[in-house]
């Protein structure tokens, strides 16, 4: 009798507690289903990717679940390694660096191939490549992903913005601009824009001089990738174009850091007002090269027009007014880190 009342007594005990886990498992479920913004206390505007859940209201990513797919290495004791095997995958190629490349002059063990093979081999690259690109728009993304890194190279430009101009040619093809625009002014105008959205500006000039394409056909590209894509495009500032000039012309650390303090002022900033920001740039690197007292056979006003795709004279008109408003005690001294130009 005894156990049939302590059975009787639990068992209502067995039945609360798979309630109560029903009741959390369904207000989990609830609060997955009903998600919120905890910012701006909505639902209405919650969009959700295949990587993450963002609010399109505030903004704000609620769910992230990125994989971070590049090459990560591991620190043994004969140096480091990478933890795991196989090239990482990248945008900058049309496959994203995920089908295996066919080898040329050796096999797996590094033994030399006969010209039978080498034939073969030279025929099965030649369709592995075709069958990469099928459809037509694969094909001209292919196209443009190679234009791109040929201009990076060209260009010297950083890894970033070889990235940046990559995803934006990506985006460009996904979004179907690229009919009625060539090839080459596509990708061109995305190196264009990813060097203004990266601060590392590049003048149209410059540009046009290793683009397959003239500078024209740049810059109607540029305007209609902006306005479709909705680009936040910073403006270009003088203090942008300090570093490559400086280092163009080989001038040295003090006088690249005094150019670039001169091209952050107040007083420039209202000179560089509705003017090219390199041929500023230029003017305050010469005006800090003069300020220094040290020669630079490279450091002249025709070469910093040559190198910053301007003119002596807008040089020379600029560095008139510098000396202006040095004189007027406007401009900011040297900070401690130029050591006293003396």
């Amino acid at each position: 009798m005894r156990l049939k009342q302590n059975q009787q007594r639990t068992k209502p005990r067995s039945n609360e507690s798979a309630s109560e886990d029903e009741q959390s498992k369904a207000t989990q479920s609830e609060s997955t289903d009903e998600l919120q913004c905890p910012e701006c206390a909505t639902d209405e505007y919650l969009v959700v990717d295949d990587e993450e859940t963002y609010c399109g209201a505030c903004g704000l990513v609620l769910v992230c679940d990125t994989l971070d797919r590049r090459l990560r290495w591991v620190d043994t004791g004969d140096g480091q390694e990478p933890e795991r095997g196989g090239a990482p995958t990248t945008h900058r190629l049309h496959h994203k660096g995920l089908p295996t490349e066919i080898g040329y002059d050796s096999d797996g063990y590094d033994r030399p191939l006969s010209s039978q093979t080498k034939r073969r081999f030279r025929r099965l690259r030649k369709w592995d490549s075709r069958s990469k690109a099928g459809s037509s728009r694969d094909r001209s993304l292919r196209l443009g992903l190679g234009e791109i890194a040929r201009l990076i190279s060209a260009l010297e430009l950083h890894g970033s913005i070889h990235d940046r101009a990559a995803d934006l040619y990506r985006e460009v093809s996904s979004e179907g601009m690229l009919a009625g625009n060539s090839v080459e002014g596509m990708a061109t105008a995305c190196v264009y824009a990813a060097c203004r959205l990266e601060r590392l500006p590049r003048t149209l000039k410059e540009t046009g001089e290793v683009a397959r394409v003239d500078t024209d056909e740049i810059n109607r590209d540029y305007k209609n990738l902006n306005r479709d894509l909705e680009l936040a495009t910073p403006p270009p500032l003088p203090q942008d174009y300090v570093p490559r000039l400086a280092s163009a012309v080989d001038a040295s650390p003090r006088v690249e850091r005094r150019a670039y303090q001169l091209a952050r002022s107040n007083a420039v900033g209202v000179l560089a007002n509705g003017r090219q920001p390199n041929g500023v740039a230029a003017a305050c690197l010469y005006h800090a090269s003069k300020e220094s007292g040290r020669s630079n056979v490279r450091l002249t006003q025709q070469t910093l027009s040559e190198e910053g795709y301007t003119t002596p004279t807008t040089i020379r008109k600029l560095w008139k007014e510098l000396k202006a408003l040095a004189d007027d005690e406007e401009l900011p001294d040297p900070d401690g880190n130029l050591d006293h130009f003396s």
